[in-house]
């Protein structure tokens, strides 16, 4: 058999680096006119997302039969192989969750998921091979995971199926994935299915219009903005964590120590009025990254010399207000800092958070002009900058070769479209400026396509059968956001592996309805 100088060297490679983690397997058979085949955890997954499995004979290690419900969303970020799957494990009720694929059993705790938080809602381990020590998988709460080992119980020999499968083409290439809705949606004219993605598109900024609404009624406008933006900069994996933060250390007690005054209760000070105060900038940051709990408790020794002495700074301020505070520090639980970006560790993205307070004073006040006077609110959030944050990922961290922007272009637009837009409806909604509510939908209606997403590639090829068929529909962000909230309004809610879904029943009416300004 002729094997490749780059095959070698990457066996070779990946052997060495990760023995007992990724190295991929290799099937052999003791006939010398067999070819190996590499068997990947990826083609695990393929198999799992296709069901290429005896289904009516599906069971657990411990003898249990196995009914797939669903199979789940492919997840393509950190975390769980499987999303939002349904399962039934003997004659208990049938369970939704994630599902993980590895090739071994004992991969579970090789990659440390016993001890992963974000592994507890796995409700299925599903394996190649079985078990050298015969252990259960237990999840971070000590609840053990049925497990399904697929080495006999494949619908076909693994060799067929790896030449069968192309694995390049998963997720989103594969076209006998598309759901009943992709044959319905194809009766729709183009223009009519744009429509149906704009309609969709504003329901969504809606429910984020009312949303703010209610925000604002509980803590205020000012407050309820900066809760909005800091739920933002937490990305996905953060947004809980940032929402508490800005909850715990509220605006109102940022100001009441900034300008000097009195510390106020929390509670009390979220809904003081909010006025522009002198910043200064080491304090703020000594509160807001002390709250989050990411300071030392004791003086901190780094090796380097930059992130020493920054840290030094903030913690020899931190430890004088920390009693204030000591009641509203964040548990080190709340924090996601494993399978980030590091450009998006909740450090630095709490830099930027403190960055954007220094440079903007009144930053609702800000947007809110932005928008009346057709201006850029996403200008706001860009071009902020802090001495050590632009040229760091994390506290302690090394100091990077060049500067990077704080908050790229792409996440300004997100925020716009997320939080300023609608919040600014919802407020004047609320203090009936139709003139101001107005100008907040139209720009809203007029955002430019965003850069795709897993979701959005997700939920084309549930609606169209391929991603590709629905780029030309993609005229504006407004139809995008369309798309998600369909497929968190159906696809998200549905158990059935789309049998029972009723989207398909919803674009038969809506396009039998009329639309409101028709004849």
């Amino acid at each position: 058999m002729v094997t490749t100088r780059y095959g070698q060297l990457r066996t070779q490679l990946v052997s060495e680096s990760c023995p007992n983690l990724f190295a991929p397997a290799v099937l052999r058979d003791a006939d010398s006119n067999y070819v190996p085949i590499p068997v990947s955890e990826r083609l695990v997954q393929c198999i799992w997302y296709d069901q290429r499995i005896q289904t009516n004979q599906l069971c657990t290690t411990d003898g249990r039969p196995v009914r797939v419900v669903f199979p789940g969303w492919w997840n393509l970020e950190a975390g769980p192989d499987f999303r939002h799957a349904t399962v039934q494990v003997g004659d208990e009720p049938e369970r939704t969750g994630d599902i993980e694929i590895h090739l071994r059993a004992d991969d579970w705790s090789h990659h440390g998921h016993h001890h992963d938080p974000f592994y507890n809602n796995v409700i299925l381990h599903v394996v190649l091979w079985e078990n050298r020590s015969g252990t259960s998988p237990r999840t971070r709460g000590g609840d053990i995971v049925p497990q399904i080992v697929l080495q006999h119980q494949l619908a076909a020999p693994l060799e067929s199926l790896y030449d069968e499968i192309d694995l390049d083409a998963y997720p989103y290439g594969v076209g006998h994935h598309g759901s009943s809705c992709a044959n319905v949606v194809a009766g729709l004219s183009e223009a009519a299915i744009g429509a149906l993605l704009d309609d969709a598109g504003d329901e969504r900024f809606a429910i984020k219009t009312r949303k703010f609404s209610r925000w604002i009624h509980r803590v205020g406008a000012e407050q309820a903005f900066y809760e909005g933006w800091m739920e933002a900069l937490g990305y996905k994996a953060n947004k809980a964590a940032f929402l508490l933060l800005a909850q715990r250390a509220p605006l109102g007690v940022l100001l009441s120590f900034l300008e000097g005054e009195a510390p106020l209760e929390p509670k009390a000070a979220a809904r003081r009025e909010a006025r522009p105060p002198k910043i200064d900038r080491q304090q703020l940051a000594s509160i807001l990254f002390g709250v989050a709990n990411f300071l030392p408790t004791t003086a901190p020794s780094l090796r380097s010399a930059s992130s020493r002495q920054y840290v030094k700074r903030l913690w020899s301020r931190w430890w004088k207000m920390r009693p204030e505070f000591e009641e509203y520090i964040l548990p080190g639980t709340a924090w996601r800092m494993h399978g980030i970006r590091p450009a998006n560790h909740p450090h630095r993205r709490l830099g930027a958070a403190v960055a954007l307070l220094v440079k903007h004073n009144g930053l609702l006040e800000r947007v809110t002009g932005a928008i009346e006077s057709d201006g850029d609110p996403a200008k706001l959030f860009l071009q902020i900058r802090d001495p050590y944050w632009n040229r760091h990922f994390t506290l302690g961290g090394k100091m990077q070769g060049r500067e990077a922007e704080l908050i790229g272009e792409a996440r300004a637009q997100e925020i716009v479209m997320n939080v300023v837009l609608p919040f600014v409806a919802a407020m004047a909604d609320t203090g009936g400026d139709r003139s101001l509510l107005e100008k907040a939908r139209a720009r809203y209606a007029a955002l430019r396509v965003v850069p795709s997403n897993s979701i959005l590639r997700l939920a084309s090829q549930q609606l169209f059968g391929t991603p590709r068929l629905s780029r030309p529909l993609f005229v504006a962000s407004r139809r995008q956001q369309g798309l998600m909230q369909i497929f968190h309004d159906f696809c998200l809610n549905d158990k059935s592996a789309c049998h029972q879904c009723q989207f398909p029943e919803l674009v038969k009416r809506w396009a039998a309805t009329p639309s409101p300004g028709s004849a």
